[in-house]
């Protein structure tokens, strides 16, 4: 899909029908409140057409979804733990940024009417679509009638399902990107896709205890700093490298992967199944270098078949990484193999 387009244009009546559509409401004090918590111009008898779920159905529904996708949202939901998030909106197709380039040194003298030189930065603006990344299922009249009338729970199997497959979506494209969406010729770029970011080779296997230091103390850490980049970073590797990192040194008995944490620039270091096998990835976590542009955060919405004799739902998020290529050209991301 490829669109050359940006859209502001009705953006509150957007939101609108987005946010204050397919879920039960509420009237405080003769006011509508929406699924989502804020007021909204609908009726009672708009807002409450659609509810054909109870509150604690939903309220299941929405719990078992969250929890299956949280499973599988591990840089994600380090994101968000980050604070490496950024509101946007369901108009927005297409999400913009700047860099600035740094200026000339400042002048030094003992003299007030020396004037100094004058500079100003350059800039270049950056862009990325936002998708919306979705997964169905459906749930029969009968079948909910059935759940009501025996006072078993409603079965939220499928629910958990989709939930999984829209969070390893989501996981999927902030480790790979998607070049098939693409808005004003711009791909989505993932940790692994970016340009800029840094390449190296392990110094080896990692199943040789010898050769795991060395890759991070050396040429990691060292050159990342080259490029100004000094942390803190997230390292996520393919489980059998993480596993790999569980070993012991002669000399101290220590793991080397407790080693690892010990250095001041580390965070943290967690597997991932999405990284490639002999592969890691090393993000600086901080807002130049990333941030999760989410205009909808993952929740669940509804619509109906035609005959009425089904209810269909959606697990959706609509977001994207944004990850931010500085104006030297470098990004702070580390994509290693060889390990």
């Amino acid at each position: 899909m490829e669109e050359n387009l940006t859209i502001n244009a009705g953006k509150t009546a957007i939101e609108d029908m987005i946010l204050n559509s397919w879920k039960p409401a509420e009237f405080r004090n003769g006011q509508p409140y929406g699924a989502d918590g804020h007021p909204c111009a609908l009726s009672s008898q708009d807002l409450r057409a659609n509810a054909f779920l109870q509150r604690e159905e939903w309220e299941a529904l929405d719990a078992a979804i969250v929890k299956r996708a949280a499973q599988r949202f591990s840089i994600y939901n380090d994101l968000m733990a980050a604070g490496l998030r950024s509101q946007g909106s369901v108009s927005e197709w297409y999400t913009k940024w700047r860099v600035e380039s740094e200026v000339t040194a400042a002048s030094v003298s003992m003299d007030f009417e020396t004037d100094p030189e004058g500079d100003r930065p350059d800039y270049k603006v950056y862009g990325q679509p936002v998708p919306i990344i979705s997964k169905s299922f459906s749930i029969g009249r009968r079948e909910l009638a059935t759940a009501r009338a025996s006072g078993t729970p409603l079965d939220t199997s499928a629910a958990e399902a989709c939930g999984a497959a829209v969070a390893e979506m989501v996981e999927q494209i902030i480790v790979d990107g998607n070049t098939s969406v693409v808005v004003n010729g711009a791909p989505i770029y993932g940790l692994q896709t970016i340009t800029g970011r840094y390449a190296p080779t392990a110094e080896g296997d990692f199943g040789t205890l010898s050769n795991i230091e060395p890759t991070f103390v050396e040429d990691f850490l060292p050159t990342m700093h080259t490029r100004r980049f000094h942390g803190p970073w997230n390292i996520y590797l393919h489980p059998t490298q993480y596993g790999e990192l569980m070993q012991r040194y002669d000399s101290t008995g220590d793991r080397a992967l407790g080693e690892l944490l010990e250095l001041p620039e580390i965070n943290v270091i967690k597997p991932n199944d999405l990284v490639d096998a002999g592969e890691y990835i090393g993000i600086q976590m901080t807002s130049d270098v990333i941030d999760y542009r989410e205009a909808l955060s993952l929740e669940t919405r509804r619509w109906d078949h035609p005959s009425g004799s089904r209810m269909f739902y959606v697990v959706l998020l609509m977001g994207v990484p944004r990850i931010k290529t500085q104006y030297d050209g470098y990004v702070g991301v580390v994509h290693g193999s060889g390990a």
